[in-house]
Formats: structure tokens, sequence, C-alpha cells
């Protein structure tokens, strides 16, 4: 690579990891990371972590999570430290490709991927799909090499990324299955419309070394799915999970279903290269084009297709798919730079490249818990914060704030069981389980449980209402003792005094 080439590429790397780490807490915890996060305080109690095959994601993200927070503290930021690396990791996977592709156009892969509103959104959230882009971008390298060069390089590459999949998700079974029919589809296609020649070259990987990548994968996925051997009873939920998966994505009934053309409306809300290059996959189809990019367009394909024919969708599960379109893009781009003309191409492309950048500036940095972006998905809103402040104020004045006592009475107890877990007198009580007495220092109400808990409570509160998540009208009242909270509230939130419920002040006594 030239050293103009080099700088630009840096470049590339330094924008998609300063989009990803920017303001990382600058949104309140997710649905999801919250149930992550509880997952990774159970690890640090317990020792390691407990496969639950109807949790269906797999051990590895919550040991990187681990990592992270045992080493930087509880927070959003070190819980989703681990995905920012790894999705600017992403981006640097797309320049390997160039043993493949025009470095170009490997360049312009890398950019459309650093911009990406959906790679970056994603990538600044501690959930797993980031770990399947990277896996299936190490296997995507990985086998065309093997098929060229034959070298063990490439068997390690395909063999660690299937691992990783296996570790990651369970929808690790679609990408693999995507990869293999992929095959069949090529060689056929190839008698109709044969591609640029891509000859098999020698095989130089022995059987020896064939066994050892298999032992070394087979343990990493028995020591993971054991709780590193100290939880063999979770081993066998690597396959059972595959049961209460399939009823989940085709029962219907999670409230997660949509139409099969919901990851196209996505692709045209918002991933215009991906769009582009998922169009220009069909200029594939002509003779004598590039045999790799034509077997990763199939793929890519496959496995578009299998997930539009599943029900259950959530919109983060697009950017496993999207990222082999990013290296079409590349490819058309160069060709069309290359074959037509440089000027109008270069112009598409850049206008391209930065529409995207603007979508994603203003969905990571103003509308990021905006219900109304689909990538906005059960999202956290920032209307907890007008509780966490607060409480969180208290806490660095004084760490015995940590001791308040707290009841949250809502009918879903995430990402507050991770948020408040540095609070141990903080309950989750069901409202026919109430404590006695029920006042406390805060309490946060579910808007239908208001009418029958007012009555209950004997002390002064400040009270207002947030707003819990998106696409939910999952609303709740928040009670904060005044006279803990004094001076921590503003001006403009109400006072309840429960004066009708308090005791009748005793009489004077007669002379």
């Amino acid at each position: 690579m030239s050293t103009p080439r080099r700088w630009i590429f840096a470049g590339i790397l330094v924008l998609a990891f300063a989009l990803r780490i920017a303001w990382l807490d600058l949104k309140p915890a997710h649905f999801d990371e919250g149930v992550n996060g509880w997952f990774v305080d159970q690890m640090t109690r317990q020792g390691y972590y407990h496969y639950d095959p109807t949790n269906f994601h797999g051990p590895l993200h919550f040991y990187a999570l681990f990592v992270s927070q045992t080493l930087l503290g509880r927070g959003e930021w070190a819980l989703r430290l681990p995905v920012v690396l790894l999705s600017t990791a992403c981006v640097g996977m797309m320049l390997a490709f160039r043993r493949y592709f025009d470095e170009r156009a490997c360049l312009l892969a890398a950019f459309a991927m650093a911009v990406s509103p959906g790679m970056v959104f994603y990538g600044r959230y501690a959930i797993h799909e980031t770990w399947m882009v990277f896996f299936l971008l190490i296997i995507a390298w990985g086998l065309p090499g093997l098929w060229r060069f034959g070298e063990r390089r490439y068997l390690w590459a395909v063999a660690l990324g299937a691992t990783g999949l296996v570790l990651t998700k369970e929808t690790y079974v679609i990408h693999i299955i995507a990869f293999l029919l992929a095959v069949p589809c090529l060689l056929a296609f190839e008698k109709l419309s044969p591609s640029a020649v891509w000859r098999f070259g020698e095989w130089k990987i022995s059987l020896r070394d064939t066994l050892t990548v298999a032992a070394i994968c087979l343990g990493l996925i028995i020591f993971f799915y054991s709780g590193t051997f100290l939880d063999w009873s979770s081993l066998p939920g690597l396959w059972e999970t595959f049961g209460t998966w399939v009823h989940t994505g085709t029962a219907q009934k999670s409230g997660h279903e949509k139409e099969w053309y919901y990851w196209l409306q996505l692709l045209g809300r918002y991933e215009w290269p991906a769009l582009a290059g998922f169009i220009a996959s069909f200029w594939l189809l002509a003779p004598r084009q590039p045999r790799v990019a034509r077997y990763l367009a199939i793929a890519g394909l496959g496995a578009l297709i299998a997930y539009s024919i599943i029900p259950y969708k959530t919109p983060w599960c697009l950017i496993a798919l999207i990222w082999p379109f990013y290296l079409i893009f590349g490819l058309a781009i160069v060709r069309a730079v290359d074959a037509i003309d440089r000027w109008t191409f270069g112009v598409i492309a850049a206008l391209l490249g930065v529409s995207s950048l603007g979508l994603t500036l203003t969905l990571n940095f103003r509308n990021y818990t905006d219900d109304r972006e689909p990538y906005v998905y059960v999202q956290t809103f920032t209307d907890v914060n007008q509780f966490l402040d607060p409480l969180r104020t208290l806490a660095r004045r004084n760490p015995l704030h940590y001791h308040l006592r707290g009841h949250l009475i809502l009918p879903e107890q995430y990402p507050w069981v991770w948020l408040l877990a540095d609070f141990p007198r903080v309950d989750y009580p069901s409202f026919d389980q109430l404590p006695e007495p029920l006042d406390a220092d805060f309490l946060i109400v579910d808007d239908p449980l208001v009418e029958q808990v007012e009555p209950l409570l004997r002390l002064d509160y400040y009270k207002f209402s947030i707003r819990l998540r998106g696409n939910s009208d999952n609303r709740a009242t928040v009670y904060l003792f005044t006279g803990t909270f004094a001076g921590l509230v503003g001006p403009k939130v109400g006072i309840f005094t429960p004066d009708a419920m308090k005791a009748p002040a005793p009489a004077e006594e007669s002379r």
C-alpha cells in the first residue's frame, strides 16, 4: 500500500473510532444492555457465566464485558467500550480484503462502514451484533484464501470465525448455511455466466493442522459454554437453545414481528452505500465479474432472504446482513470510475458517504432516544436521568447514600437491576407483596398502580412522571423523599403530601 493510502486508511480508522467513542454514555442503558450488565454482575458474584439456552446469546460477549467492567468499573462507558473497539476493528477488516479486491474498493468499503448509521449506532451498544459482524468478516476473508491459496492461516481464520459465531449468538446457523449454500449456487451459475478466472491453489494444509485447529476450536466452545469448566450443566444448552429459538422466531407472539421487506426499508432509510451495494450485486450476474465478489453477494443475499422470511425482526440484526454490500459498493464505484467517468462516480460516492455521515451524526448525537427513528428501538429515555442524577449525586457526596432504601414497583426490572446494582437496599416488589411500611427514600411506581400505592404512603415526596422506554406506553411516577433529596430537584417538580392519610394530631390535654 502506498503511503498516501496508508494515511487515508488511518484517517478512516480514526474517524470510525471517534464516532463510536464520543460521548459514549450519552444515552441511558438500553433494556438489553441492562440484561447483559445484570449477567455480568452475576458473573462477578459466582465466578462464571451460567449459559441459559432460553436467552439464546452465547457466552463470549459476557466475558468481554466482565473484563471491561472489572478493570474500568461499572457504568455505561465501561460496558460499551468492548463493542466500540470491536466495531472499529470491523472497519479495519475491510482493508484485509485487498487480497481479493482492488485496494481502492476496500478503502471505499471501510469508509462506508465507518460512517454507517447502523454500524455506529449499534457499535455504541453493549449488545452482541457487532461480534457477529466481526466473525463473519473473518470467515469471509478466510474462505477465498482457502480456495485460492490453501494456506494454514486461512483455515485458522475460517475455523476461529465459525467458533466465534457459535460463541456469540444462535443465529450463527443461518450465516453458516448461507456460506455453505453459496458454493453450489455459485458453481451452478458459473455454467451460465462464467466469472473471471479464479483457480484452486495448491493445498498446503496437513491432516495434523486440521485436527489441531478442530481440537482448539472445539475446546474454546466447551470452555466458554461450560462456564470455564465450572458449570458443566450449561453445556447441553448449546443445542437445546434451538428448540426455543425456532418457537420464538415463528410463533409471532413476541411483539417484534415485522413484514418481510423490513430490512429493505431500513436500507432505504439509513444505509445508502449498502443499498447501492445491494443493487450493484445484480451487476455481478454479468460474465467475467470477480468470483469472490460474486460469492459474497450470493452468501449475503441468502442471509438477507433467510432473515426476511423469519417474522421476528429487531433492527440491530441488520448490521450482520449488510457488510458484504459495502465491499460490492466499493468495487462497483471503482469499476464505474475506471470504465465510465471518474468525476461523476467519484461525486456520487462522496455524496453517498457524506449523506451517510450526516445521518450518523443526527442519529447518534441528537435523535438517539427518538423512537420515531427505527434504529432507536425499545431505548430507555433520558427521562430516567431525572431520577438517576440526584441519586448519584447523593452517592458521590457520601458513600453511605448507596444504602438508601428504594422500591421499584414496575412490570419490568431491566435495565434497573443493572443501573441500581450498587444500591443494595433497592427491591422490586410486586403489587400484591408490597413491604410494610411502604415509605422509602425513593419509589418508582408503574402508572396504573399509582392510585393504589399513594394511599399507603405517609411521607412527603417530590413527585414527577417519566416515560421509561420507546416502542411502549410504559410510564411511571417517581417519588423522592423530600428529607433525602432536598435541594437536588428542580423547582417545578410537584410535591406529594399525603395529608388525608396522616393520623390526626392528638387533642391537647385539658388543664
